[in-house]
Order: structure tokens, then sequence, then C-alpha cells
């Protein structure tokens, strides 16, 4: 929550540096000052009420900027104001965006760890992108037995920065969104998928691999093991396939991945990923990952 704080005061400071200038350059022009002539009337209120929505509004900055774009276009002095204030406006507007997507460099703070899966194996992801900002721990979870190497699945518990937006309204299914429209999921994955291939059933080529989405429901109730307490999560269920094993495009299916994922306030979102091969008994009958995401949500 912090980072969302501080990139809130950045931008307060970006447009109090802006009417500081202004009012600075009149004075030294002998002009009076009217803050209204910086960027056309009400635009200073309207930025700054702007920043108060990133606390209210999902999807944050993606909806509101084409908000307030067509509203202004929509009034004849609107559009009238765009004519005088073009260059200026632009300016304004990419700075204060600027300080939002910088803060995605803010580093994330630490994921969900349950004590029921004791020490991660690996803390740090190399293929994870640099941006935006997060933290990722990764857990193999081998069968008691040792004897099926089906009975296998990859854990990994991440906390991401998201900043768009610093409401906790929606910042999990828009985080979901946004990774499976821009196809996020598959770099960090790549460790996973390499562990499976150590471990698993099936040697796999990280890099030859197809994430396809599969139409479930879009959230899942799962129970808190210590707690009793429900908690709804935001969820998506991908087949894993291998582009390698099989000659049909859409490749040969490997596993299931299964993110589940925690919304937060100031820009940041929980989330954990279960990576299981064909064949793992909990496909059938514990699809969602209950055994596992009821210890995260504790």
């Amino acid at each position: 929550m912090l980072a969302g704080v501080v990139t809130s005061i950045l931008m307060l400071a970006t447009i109090a540096l802006w009417v500081y200038f202004s009012r600075r350059k009149a004075a030294l022009q002998d002009e009076d000052f009217d803050y209204h002539q910086i960027i056309g009337q009400n635009g200073i209120e309207a930025s700054v009420i702007s920043i108060i929505l990133l606390w209210l509004i999902p999807w944050g900055v993606v909806i509101i900027l084409p908000v307030l774009l067509l509203l202004s276009l929509l009034s004849p002095a609107g559009r009238e104001s765009w004519k005088d204030f073009t260059k200026i406006r632009v300016y304004f507007v990419c700075s204060l965006l600027v300080v939002i997507f910088a803060g995605g460099f803010i580093p994330a703070s630490q994921p969900i760890s349950p004590d029921e899966w004791g020490e991660p194996l690996l803390k740090e992801n190399p293929n994870a992108p640099i941006y935006p900002s997060g933290e990722q721990y990764t857990w193999v979870m081998l069968p008691s037995s040792g004897d099926d190497i089906t009975d296998v699945e990859i854990v990994q518990s991440l906390r991401l920065r998201i900043p768009y937006q610093f409401s906790t309204m929606g910042s999990a299914s828009t985080a979901l969104d946004l990774a499976d429209l821009f196809d996020l999921e598959k770099s960090r994955l790549k460790q996973a998928i390499e562990l499976l291939s150590d471990e698993g059933p099936f040697t796999l080529d990280s890099n030859e691999m197809l994430l396809k989405k599969v139409i479930t429901e879009n959230k899942h109730i799962y129970i808190d093991s210590s707690t009793g307490k429900e908690n709804k999560l935001d969820i998506a269920l991908f087949e894993l396939r291998s582009l390698t094993l099989s000659s049909d495009p859409e490749g040969r299916k490997v596993g299931e991945v299964l993110c589940a994922a925690s919304d937060s306030w100031g820009g940041e979102v929980d989330i954990v990923v279960v990576v299981r091969p064909r064949g793992h008994p909990g496909l059938e009958q514990d699809r969602f990952a209950e055994s596992l995401v009821s210890q995260w949500v504790g």
C-alpha cells in the first residue's frame, strides 16, 4: 500500500510544481496569475480528482483517462479549451503518466509464504520481466511416497505491482485480465515449467509451450484452512500444452496451470500459481487446488 501512497504524493507534487512554475513565470512577466490558465478551466481540479479516483475505480488510469478525454470533447467549452491548451495539456498529462508508470518500478513487498509449505526452493526468477516490479517464491511439492511422478506440483506465490490502479476493487481480476491479454504469464512460468520437466513425467522445452485458457468460473470460494473463513478469489485456468510433443499446432496437453489472485490496496496484487502435470489426481479431484490455496489465503 505504501507504494500507492508514495506515487499519489508524487503526482500531487507534480501538479504543485506546474502551479509553482506557472505562478513564477507570471510574476517574472508582471502578469496576474490564474491557475485556471495553466491547462484550462477546471483542469487542475480534474487532475486532483483523478488521483483520488485511482483509489476507488477498477482499472484506474485505463478507465479514468479515456473518460476524462471523452467528457472534455463532448462539451463545446471543452473542445474550445482543447484548441487553446492542446500542447500544454499533452505535456501535463504525460508528466503525470510518467509518475504513474514509474511507480511500477517500486519494489514489491514479500509474497505470501504459508508455514505449511516450508522454506521456498527459490526466491527469485531470472525470467521475470523487469517491469512491473514483483517478488516470487517457488516450491516443488513432491508426492509423499515418491512413487508417482505425476503427483508433483510446482507452486508459485507472487506479489506484483499494478501501477495503473490503487483500488482494491477488481485489482485481482484486472491483473489476471491484463496478464492474459498480453501473454505475461509465460515469462514467469518458464521457471515452473523447467522444474516440472525435471520432476514430472514429461521432458518439456520451456520455450515451446502454449497456454490455452479454459472456460470456467471466474471466481472460486476457498475456505481458509486455519479460520474457516470464506475467501472469494479471482481465478484463471489454463491448459499447459507442449508444441514439441505433437504435430498439432495447438500442441499436446501436458498439464494445467491455475492462477488465483487476491485483491490488495495500493497498487499490488497477490497471485498463487499451481502447475500440475497431466495425470495428476488433483486435476480430477481438486481442479481448483483448494488444498493448497486454502493454506495460501490463510
